[in-house]
């Protein structure tokens, strides 16, 4: 297995969260906008639950274009299942530049959501990124990217959105009917060669700084994405970060059936399947996400090929 970054785009400073604009579809200008936030008492927030998806695409397969809209048909027919999907968020890592322009030019996408970023050159590399797409009745405020050189060799990153939530029992938080979640996208360094797991743990404490916001409004987080779980202390971390994993199997569950890579591998006994993608999030009060549930499964192509080499998780992040 080898990887091929490409080159890197040096406009960023390390580890410093760059700000982004969300963007959206204007369909008589046909083309993708700036959203301007609007002030806050003018779009107060509609929810008090929606979905949190991830999925990372992989951009080192072939067939890019194909497997691109594999993944969109099979997000938006089988996994939220309707033309109109719910208030949701969707996490995508290892998004090829090829693959950017698909999902930009796709209806389903440009009918629905706001995109963040929608340039390539908004990635520490060019050639791959992750993206975040917002279904569009959810209250948005702010957006950015932290890339993580030096801590990284792969030019990873993490992508930030802050949306905002209405607490059903207001009561319950302290009377407040307006909270900020923060939620994180990010793909952890891969593979064991050199510093690559010494990376991935500090990339994982630069996700849990990220969710130390000084905003007041602010109440709570969610890291998800590819965290390439690989090594022997991986779930400890999460933990001694104070963080929740609701999809941390139990002791008395088959770990192989909370494993999202690996089921396409050719050589299984050197890279057997493991449970490389997460949804983690902070613990504090009465705000709650689900276990979450594995879906890309059967996920192919017109031509019959896998999507990606990875299955997606679905959640419900609840205030």
């Amino acid at each position: 297995m080898s990887y091929n970054y490409g080159g890197s785009s040096s406009i960023f400073q390390p580890h410093k969260l760059h700000d982004l604009k969300f963007y959206y579809f204007h369909r008589r200008k046909n083309c993708w906008k700036h959203y301007k936030i609007q002030r806050e008492t003018e779009q107060r927030p509609r929810h008090h639950d929606l979905l949190i998806i991830t999925w990372n695409l992989d951009f080192m397969g072939r067939r890019v274009d194909e497997r691109t809209i594999g993944a969109i048909d099979h997000l938006s027919k089988v996994v939220l299942k309707g033309s109109s999907p719910p208030p949701c968020v969707i996490l995508l890592q290892e998004v090829h530049d090829k693959a950017l322009n698909v999902l930009l030019a796709h209806p389903w996408i440009q009918s629905h959501f706001f995109v963040v970023p929608i340039d390539s050159m908004k990635w520490p590399n060019t050639t791959y990124g992750n993206v975040t797409l917002i279904e569009r009745s959810v209250s948005i405020q702010e957006a950015g990217i932290l890339p993580y050189e030096p801590t990284t060799q792969m030019y990873r990153n993490a992508l930030v959105t802050d949306i905002r939530l209405a607490p059903l029992e207001p009561e319950l938080y302290e009377g407040r009917r307006d909270l900020t979640i923060r939620i994180v996208n990010t793909h952890l360094e891969s593979l064991m060669q050199g510093r690559a797991a010494e990376y991935r743990a500090a990339q994982l404490a630069i996700c849990v700084e990220l969710l130390q916001m000084e905003d007041p409004a602010a109440y709570g987080g969610i890291i998800g994405g590819d965290f390439n779980a690989i090594d022997k202390d991986s779930a400890r971390q999460i933990r001694e970060h104070g963080l929740v994993d609701p999809g941390e199997p139990s002791e008395f569950a088959d770990p192989k059936n909370s494993h999202t890579w690996g089921f396409h591998e050719t050589r299984p006994l050197k890279f057997p399947t493991c449970r490389m993608d997460k949804i983690v999030f902070t613990p504090r009060g009465e705000f709650t996400v689900d276990p979450p549930v594995i879906f890309g499964q059967d996920a192919k192509t017109e031509e019959d090929e896998w999507v990606s080499d990875h299955y997606g998780l679905l959640t419900k992040l609840s205030v």
